[in-house]
């Protein structure tokens, strides 16, 4: 009697086994790819992420896509309503709504990014040095962040920009831009660093927190290699949270008339000009809220779609 496999005329291989599937079979997946898959399934994530990632094209490539640059003014054409040739219309100079609209939103993002940056850079280090070395550091940097929590943040940052924009600190400060992204980023970073703290306290428990520190590994080592690394998602849902905050303050104070001024286009100062014709020339004040209102609603749908993806307790 044949064997059974000679009959057939083939022969069995054994199967190759995936060293990415575990011996029941299945795919391991990585808690990135889990988050990815989490991510995609938050409706006003995505929505979110889309809005942010179309403002921010239009904010990168606005000297390519604006129609004329923002300066470019038509004394022929002021005060246009909104037409084919004109789609977000002219305003009093004769200047393209539309090219000062885009590159207002240039504007909204730098200031945001920059500023978020600097709040990054003065907050995560302190909140690291407050939560894992503690004691008299701890004790020092908690007050100063007390002592920060007690100024309204709009007042202060008023107060740092007569400051700044005055006598000889306006000679060292001279551009506008990086004045508005200085001062939102000083007033800004207490978050940050609460945040921080608060994870390295949190995590400094854990046991292969110890197990490193009996090892022998020093402080830096252990914030470098297994603090920070276990501390970023909850980071990266603060910064992209404290972006919208950034745009809405660099707004509030260019429509007060204290951030950016002319000739750079900002969207506040956008706004705030088209308060005394906005009764018959409704679509100076439309186009730029609208921009600010996009922005806003675009990262804080993107920080709530991040918070719940970045949650390993989510499905």
């Amino acid at each position: 009697m044949m064997d059974p496999v000679e009959l057939s005329g083939d022969i069995q291989q054994p199967a190759l086994v995936d060293e990415r599937t575990s011996p029941s079979g299945r795919r391991y997946r990585t808690n990135f790819q889990l988050a990815v898959d989490r991510f995609r399934r938050q409706k006003l994530g995505m929505i979110g992420l889309v809005i942010v990632l179309i403002l921010l094209a239009v904010a990168v490539f606005a000297p390519w896509i604006a129609p004329t640059h923002y300066t470019k003014a038509d004394l022929m054409a002021v005060n246009l309503f909104p037409s084919r040739e004109y789609p977000m219309g002219t305003d009093q100079i004769g200047h393209n709504y539309l090219s000062r609209v885009i590159y207002g939103i240039r504007t909204s993002y730098m200031v945001g990014f920059l500023a978020v940056i600097l709040a990054c850079v003065i907050g995560v280090p302190l909140g690291v040095a407050a939560g894992l070395r503690g004691g008299k550091t701890d004790f020092f940097i908690m007050r100063i962040v007390e002592i920060m929590t007690a100024f309204p943040g709009l007042l202060f940052a008023i107060f740092l920009l007569s400051v700044v924009n005055s006598g000889v600190m306006q000679r060292v400060f001279s551009n506008q831009v990086l004045n508005v992204v200085f001062v939102i980023g000083v007033t800004s970073w207490v978050g940050i660093c609460r945040l921080t703290r608060a994870q390295m306290l949190t995590l400094r428990e854990r046991e292969y927190v110890e197990a490193s520190a009996a090892m022998g590994a020093g402080k830096f080592h252990i914030a470098v290699r297994h603090l920070m690394p276990n501390a970023i998602p909850p980071l990266i849902i603060a910064i992209t949270l404290l972006m919208p905050t950034a745009i809405f303050a660099e707004a509030g104070l260019s429509f007060l008339g204290l951030g950016i001024n002319e000739p750079v286009p900002s969207l506040g100062k956008m706004v705030a000009d088209s308060r005394q014709y906005i009764q018959l020339y409704w679509y100076l004040g439309l186009f730029p809220t609208l921009a600010i209102a996009l922005t806003v609603i675009g990262f804080a749908f993107l920080g709530d779609g991040l918070r719940d993806a970045l949650d390993p307790r989510q499905n």
